[in-house]
């Protein structure tokens, strides 16, 4: 089994329920506010905990205002060696959660824009080849976190979200694995979000060779492609969604924690999607991400055939 280095986001996330998205202009109370511990990075290390991974955390918080989210790491057996304490404050955020369960995102940075090159050296210091670097685009100075584990043969999985048109300036080149969703992907080869996943999916393999890639594509599914390989399909579990704001990094870190225990990608897929489909049926970010025994019986009691030639 593989190391994981997470070097993530952390983030205090302030979840309101609401009717609607609020509007340009308008004040819209809240129907009720909850408190979590969240961030794609903490989300992911979480999920990639619960899969069974040796998880390492990186990154920084904010002294005062962080006990939510290092008990979060402490409950999850997530190693937090590499973790910063800042005088500033955490990252956190707003979430708008509708009834429909769906949501939008207020983001504010915080300590995880603080990270310094000699922190990343340090970190890097304890990984050797083959271990797994995870990375979102939450936190700072990420070219250098690509080129320093890449540089020691470490296999750099990339999140590319929020995706801005900076990171394609990044060594993704380096990346053996990008996790990217339709609007992302079509972005980076220049093609509008309606076209052929298949299509899109080509584009960024001829564009990016040596690099595999995940394509998330919501309610219909996923598709793997490694490398030179056939790609992947896979469907998505049909379930009544509450919220869907961990729902992403759920299957990120099923999905990379499987294929750091060496199963078998196809599995490592079904898997990945099983458990981002047990966390839409609950509220909150990090709280909805199932155990792995949870994951297990979900799919020795469903019917539900996902893997597909073809979505």
């Amino acid at each position: 089994m593989s190391k994981i280095l997470n070097y993530g986001s952390l983030n205090i996330d302030y979840v309101y329920n609401v009717p609607h998205f609020v509007m340009p202009g308008e004040t819209l109370a809240a129907i009720n506010r909850n408190v979590f511990a969240g961030g794609k990075g903490l989300n992911q290390s979480v999920a990639l905990s619960r899969a069974g991974g040796e998880v390492y955390h990186a990154g920084a918080v904010g002294k005062d205002d962080s006990q939510v989210l290092t008990d979060a790491i402490a409950a999850n057996n997530i190693n937090d060696k590499f973790l910063m304490r800042r005088n500033g404050p955490s990252g956190h955020t707003f979430i708008q959660v509708d009834t429909s369960g769906q949501n939008c995102i207020l983001l504010y940075g915080g300590a995880n824009q603080t990270i310094t090159k000699e922190e990343i050296d340090c970190t890097l210091d304890s990984f050797t080849k083959g271990d797994f670097l995870i990375l979102q685009n939450e936190v700072n100075n990420i070219e250098y976190m690509i080129r320093q584990a890449s540089a020691k043969g470490m296999r750099v999985c990339f999140n590319v979200s929020p995706f801005t048109a900076e990171l394609l300036k990044l060594p993704l080149n380096l990346c053996s694995y990008l996790i990217v969703n339709e609007i992302e992907g079509s972005s980076m080869v220049d093609m509008t979000e309606d076209t052929d996943p298949y299509i899109i999916l080509e584009a960024l393999a001829q564009k990016f060779p040596e690099t595999s890639f995940v394509l998330t594509l919501g309610s219909r599914g996923s598709l793997f492609k490694i490398q030179s390989k056939d790609v992947i399909s896979c469907k998505s579990f049909k379930v009544k969604a509450v919220d869907t704001t961990a729902a992403g990094d759920t299957f990120l870190g099923y999905l990379i924690a499987n294929l750091a225990n060496n199963i078998d990608p196809a599995l490592a897929l079904k898997t990945a999607t099983a458990a981002s489909a047990i966390a839409v049926t609950r509220k909150g970010a990090s709280p909805s991400i199932p155990l792995n025994n949870e994951v297990t019986k979900f799919l020795s009691k469903t019917k539900d055939e996902v893997l597909t030639d073809k979505l």
